[in-house]
């Protein structure tokens, strides 16, 4: 079976909601008093590696730095309270790698236009506790759904029955076995059965709300397990608590402990996390997330673990490993990660993905540095790191203007096309500057800059180009027509 994710639209769909289930999970929290982190890398994004897969530490998606509880997330597109599972394979059921203590999060998103990945959040945050939905799938009170079609193999649905409010809505009245909602609009009133009937015997749904409650659209108003919206902020946990997950037999404890100690800081567990960091026995992922929480603080044995993974040949360190230890290295700002990811970037005897890996990776360090190197991408890589490379480019661009604006001019002619696109979409500074002196190479691309990048630039800036040279106001305005007209963004499927 070929080692590629799918790229088409559905897909790309499915890891949007569940990034954006994470980022509205994370902002949640942050308003009732938690200090969330990312704790499964890539779960608040929707990046994919077409070669390269990764297969990391089965985690849950947050981790609050303050308390030490962990919470899954669960983007949807319909108020449903269900997990991926599998029966055959212990790895991947919906449990898999998580406490009793964990929470899992539910929120309903919509589409809000064609792109899959515009979302809008139509739901409250619903949080629900593994412990919970545990006892429910032990006493049967859920329903299994079956695989939709081959590709699936034997992964399933499990589904912990709950019924949600219609619209924003006041509980009407609390009677035995119903729950009547009042809209607040005048619309039709809801009444939500408790008793449902199901083959394998009736499942009784218990409210999760009052009289009086004022509920809003998609909430949970019943359900098979205790739901809640609001969470009451533990005490803090202090350094020891992460220290002792450091020696747990469970992997996701000992990777999220590594994790936290990086992003809350230490003062006593720099050889707790050397010991697992040089640990042959250990995970490579909990080495790496070891090694970056001594590297984040200068520790040169982090540091030499991350260049090692880097720099060792693929038959020692697969490229799995290798595409990890690129992202784990952008995510430390310090000088040394950048030029170990322009190092890899630069190598063109590896691997293009990872190369366009390290470029992505770059767009975390807003340097001259690093957007020279991107730059220095344009004129001879293979597509894949182009492409990688504008996109991280116009990431950090806007500080970068003028460095971006001196390449155009004086630069290499074959980079100009990278570094238009970017500069298009980037604006905040007067076209009509370039022209004096302008190449008939450069007056091409500045076509493009101010047709493409229009809305980008004020109107006088724009106007003065007509001034200026009329021929690239022309051509500008040329594209302005295209791009403004329905069949630019048309697509034939």
């Amino acid at each position: 079976m070929a080692n590629n994710f799918k790229s088409d639209d559905s897909f790309l769909r499915k890891l949007a909601v569940g990034a954006a289930g994470t980022n509205a999970t994370i902002d949640r929290l942050k308003a009732m008093g938690f200090n969330p982190i990312e704790l499964e890398r890539g779960s608040t994004g929707f990046k994919i590696w077409k070669k390269i897969k990764i297969k990391r530490v089965r985690v849950p998606d947050i981790l609050c730095l303050k308390t030490g509880i962990r919470f899954e997330s669960r983007g949807k597109t319909k108020p449903e309270i269900s997990m991926s599972h599998s029966l055959n394979d212990p790895k991947r059921a919906w449990d898999a790698g998580m406490r009793d203590d964990d929470i899992v999060s539910i929120v309903v998103f919509v589409q809000n236009d064609d792109s899959p990945i515009d979302l809008k959040q139509i739901s409250p945050v619903h949080f629900v506790s593994v412990r919970d939905l545990r006892q429910a799938f032990a006493a049967r009170q859920v329903a299994i759904t079956q695989p939709k079609g081959v590709e699936e193999g034997s992964e399933i649905r499990v589904v912990w029955t709950c019924a949600a409010a219609n619209q924003r809505s006041i509980v009407s009245a609390m009677e035995p076995g119903r729950i009547s909602l009042a809209p607040v609009s005048e619309e039709r009133k809801q009444s939500i059965q408790l008793s449902r009937r199901r083959r394998e015997g009736n499942i009784t749904l218990l409210p999760q709300v009052n009289a009086g409650d004022t509920v809003e659209a998609n909430q949970i108003v019943a359900s098979v397990v205790p739901v809640n919206t609001k969470l009451k902020c533990p005490k803090a946990v202090s350094e020891a608590y992460f220290v002792e997950k450091l020696a747990s037999v469970n992997l996701s404890e000992r990777y999220a402990a590594a994790k936290a100690l990086r992003y809350r800081g230490y003062t006593k567990a720099k050889p707790v996390l050397e010991a697992r960091m040089i640990d042959a026995d250990e995970d490579i992922y909990v080495q790496l997330e070891a090694a970056a929480a001594l590297a984040a603080y200068d520790d040169p044995n982090g540091w030499d673990f991350i260049e090692s993974k880097l720099r060792g040949p693929v038959m020692t360190v697969p490229l799995e490993t290798q595409l990890e230890t690129v992202i784990v290295a952008s995510e430390i700002p310090k000088r040394r990660g950048e030029q170990l990811l322009i190092e890899v970037l630069r190598d063109s005897q590896r691997d293009d993905e990872l190369r366009a890996g390290a470029a992505w990776a770059l767009g975390q360090f807003a340097s001259a540095t690093s957007a020279t190197a991107l730059v220095d991408t344009f004129n001879s890589s293979p597509l894949e790191i182009k492409v990688e490379a504008a996109r991280a480019l116009l990431r950090i661009a806007e500080p970068q203007i003028p460095h971006l604006i001196e390449l155009l001019k004086n630069g290499d002619p074959a980079k100009r096309d990278g570094l238009s696109w970017v500069l298009a979409r980037t604006g905040r500074f007067n076209p009509s500057n370039m022209v004096a002196g302008a190449d008939e190479n450069l007056r091409k691309w500045m076509s493009y800059i101010v047709g493409y990048g229009k809305d980008k630039f004020a109107k006088s800036d724009v106007e003065a180009i007509c001034k200026a040279d009329p021929e690239v106001y022309f051509a500008a305005s040329v594209l302005w027509q295209i791009v403004a007209s329905w069949v630019n963004d048309l697509r034939e499927y």
